[in-house]
């Protein structure tokens, strides 16, 4: 029998009667029939944490959408993703990938980790139902002094039963380690099963073959920190002006801004922002299949939209195409340094807020849609405070962490 000791939603069907909370509103109920967590541990599986407070649900709506909070976390997270039955969610710093229920919002189990233990989980994509995909990046950003990471690609095999226990077996590794990669921001699988990976610090975009073997995609000349040829549309900037995120006075750590970060695939055209570069980029995906060198491909890149020029430092985070409306036109980003979730009209680079707020949108970073539910496809958000943080934050002296950290669900309305 589940114990309701630990809840922090207040719409919580099994728990109202135990706790004497008040019947939901109309709101909550529509609310709860899309998938707000029930926030309870299970008395059968106390080994698994759940939520580290008993806040109350937010539900914050907007023009075009309602968002809430699914899960509170203790630790700082990274790169979310899911199906019809669970939720990923990376806790890249404790190393581990945690098994949230979509019903209940509970933690359920913890992602197997490979025998070499995960480094820096922290960027997940599902592709179809039972198979997910984690980007290790191999370690913390260091451009100064340059560092090489040693970023690789987990593929699982999943398996929720009807008693919501999970099970997951590794069925393959990518390695990196025979490239020079500064440090990953993104993956993107394309459909045919490969995968295209971006390195943020030495501005390259990198192809893995469905044998697994990694060719250039597109990469400079003379790959190296502080390249003579570098892509101008991919590096990274190795200095960056002060800018103020959420109250915090906010440099990225080595006060560089970075390279090429998101990646994103649609009807052949490949998507990508750079920080360093001001702006939303593309290129024809069937370039990186040509017999030119890797670097000549960077004469296909072409600017979508800059970033508007009153702004002094912009990071787009984590690209999503909403892969179950291929009517939705939009690719919907994280923009962290005003606390938002944005959409861009990919044919003329037009933007719109979606989502907003300190609390569930403070430093956003990933984010990736889940399967519909009555016609909805639910936009999972995850926020790491990275403004709060000297890991990131070169700006302060101290962590000053807002906790939890929240996993916010989106529900685009229009």
């Amino acid at each position: 029998m589940a114990s309701c000791e630990h809840f922090w939603h207040p719409f919580v069907s099994r728990c109202d009667r135990k706790n004497g909370v008040k019947a939901p509103t109309a709101l909550a109920v529509s609310l709860l029939s899309l998938g707000v967590g029930a926030g309870c541990t299970d008395a059968s599986n106390s080994s698994e944490t759940t939520a580290t407070t008993q806040s109350p649900l937010t539900v914050v709506a907007g023009p075009r959408s309602v968002s809430y909070d699914f899960a509170d976390l203790p630790q700082i997270p990274a790169g979310v993703a899911g199906d019809a039955d669970v939720v990923f969610v990376g806790d890249p710093l404790e190393g581990q990938v945690l098994v949230f229920s979509r019903l209940t919002g509970r933690q359920i189990a913890k992602l197997p980790p490979p025998p070499s233990a995960f480094v820096l989980p922290f960027i997940m994509h599902t592709f179809g139902n039972g198979h997910v995909a984690i980007l290790d990046a191999g370690g913390l950003p260091t451009p100064k002094p340059f560092t090489a990471a040693n970023p690789r690609i987990y593929e699982y095999d999943y398996h929720v039963d009807a008693f919501a226990k999970f099970s997951a077996t590794l069925v393959r590794t990518i390695s990196f380690a025979n490239e020079l990669v500064g440090f990953s921001e993104d993956i993107v699988r394309l459909d045919d099963g490969e995968y295209l990976l971006t390195d943020s610090v030495l501005g390259s975009i990198w192809r893995v073959r469905t044998d697994g073997t990694v060719v250039a995609g597109i990469v400079p000349k003379t790959l190296e920190y502080e390249s003579p040829d570098a892509i101008p549309q991919l590096v990274f900037c190795p200095t960056m002006p002060e800018v103020t995120v959420n109250g915090f006075p906010f440099l990225f750590s080595g006060s560089t801004i970075p390279g090429v970060s998101p990646i994103a695939v649609r009807d052949g055209t490949v998507y990508f922002f750079s920080p360093c570069a001001r702006g939303l980029f593309s290129f024809p995906l069937e370039i990186l299949f040509d017999s030119r060198p890797a670097y000549k491909r960077a004469s296909d890149i072409h600017l979508i939209a800059s970033t508007p020029p009153d702004v002094k430092v912009e990071e787009l985070l984590d690209f999503a195409f909403n892969p179950y409306d291929p009517l939705d036109r939009y690719l919907y980003a994280a923009h962290p340094m005003q606390l938002q979730v944005i959409r861009i009209d990919v044919s003329n680079g037009a933007r719109q807020v979606v989502a907003d707020g300190s609390k569930l949108f403070d430093f956003p970073s990933s984010l990736g849609f889940l399967p519909p539910v009555l016609g909805i496809s639910p936009l999972m958000v995850v926020s790491n405070q990275q403004e709060r943080t000297t890991l990131t934050n070169d700006a302060i002296t101290s962590d000053q962490f807002n906790l939890p950290f929240i996993v916010a669900k989106v529900l685009v309305t229009e």
